[in-house]
């Protein structure tokens, strides 16, 4: 189970226990520090306010994981969104204080929202943070094309909150290109990771022009300016229309020896996986941690809960293989030092 650097691989809880509790809440935010291994990453989101201000939140538009089209009836508005006319209620539409008055609610609308009725707000990067004290904090960047189109700087806000002494950034990704060459040279020197996240094969990248799985063919580009790489889990293992796993690509073993970390995200516990995993989701995060030849480093999941009892019980296992091969091995010794012993005695004639 070693991953790259001889790291054991990292549970990434996606906007918290966002399975159970609102994505980006205090809740799941703390659910997932409750039930997960000792050295979680809570991931953020990050959306930038009409003020500049970045707060955690899912998604690009606001509606479907808050009740701002309840506070604010006559917000609606449309814009491209990477040439994708796109209407909804935007962050870029309101101010910080004005969310003030907006709740969080479960986005996915098939899981319970019998804990929407907890009224948490949204919090910003820095009170997420400063509240929940993270072991690791993960900053996803999705659409600093959009917010550059409408005057907002994503990289003077991710400059501004990783310079402060207050917030430590373990990881920044995103999909975007351009965004991770911009800032890259402002994190030569830092202790902050940066991750280029793929989306699906046939989608289009906005800065290059180029897709996806294109990008994908060319590992050593992304290395100039990224330290590891996301994909989603079909990238490593794909599944045939009847959803039986195929074998497995070389992505992972490609990209580790270009010394890039590999992230594996699209777990969830509650929509339908591979049936080799005989519907038992532990046994879908131990095919990427203990297959006899390789190891993502990290696995981003909306029930942070599971990989962790996973790794726990490689582990665990782990240390009773250790433990019987320790006494084996003692054994051995002990019979060769016997051995020994009784050639040195006869030798002296003590025997």
């Amino acid at each position: 189970m070693i991953a790259f650097a001889g790291k054991a691989p990292s549970v990434i809880a996606h906007g918290g226990f966002s399975g159970i509790f609102a994505d980006s809440s205090f809740g799941a935010y703390s659910l997932a520090l409750l039930t997960s291994l000792p050295d979680v990453i809570l991931w953020c989101d990050v959306q930038l306010t009409r003020d500049g201000a970045g707060i955690c939140f899912p998604d690009l538009k606001l509606d479907n994981n808050s009740d701002v089209a309840i506070v604010y009836k006559d917000r609606q508005k449309t814009y491209l969104v990477n040439g994708v006319s796109t209407k909804g209620w935007f962050s870029i539409d309101f101010t910080l204080r004005e969310l003030g008055n907006v709740i969080l609610n479960q986005g996915v609308y098939s899981r319970t929202n019998k804990f929407d009725g907890n009224s948490y707000p949204i919090m910003t990067v820095q009170e997420t943070y400063a509240q929940l004290n993270p072991p690791r904090f993960w900053l996803n960047i999705q659409h600093d094309a959009f917010y550059t189109q409408h005057n907002l700087s994503m990289r003077s806000f991710v400059l501004s909150v990783t310079r402060n002494r207050n917030v430590t950034i373990d990881y920044i990704s995103s999909p975007e290109v351009a965004f991770l060459q911009n800032i890259a040279p402002s994190f030569q020197r830092s202790a902050t990771n940066l991750v280029f996240r793929f989306l699906g094969q046939n989608d289009v990248e906005p800065s290059t022009n180029q897709t996806y799985g294109s990008l994908l063919k060319n590992i050593t580009f992304i290395k100039t300016f990224a330290s590891g790489i996301i994909v989603p889990k079909s990238y490593i293992w794909p599944v045939d229309k009847d959803l039986y796993l195929l074998p497995s690509t070389s992505l992972v073993l490609d990209a580790h020896k270009e010394g890039l970390e590999v992230f594996a995200s699209d777990f969830y516990n509650d929509v339908p996986f591979s049936f080799n995993y005989s519907y038992d989701p532990v046994a879908e995060y131990l095919q990427f941690i203990d297959n006899g030849e390789f190891s993502v480093d990290g696995m981003i999941s909306d029930f942070p809960i599971t990989p962790s009892a996973a790794i726990d019980y490689f582990s665990c296992v782990a240390m009773l293989q250790w433990a019987f091969w320790s006494s084996q091995v003692m054994e051995q010794v002990e019979t060769i030092l016997v051995v020994q012993i009784w050639h040195i005695q006869k030798q002296f004639k003590m025997v």
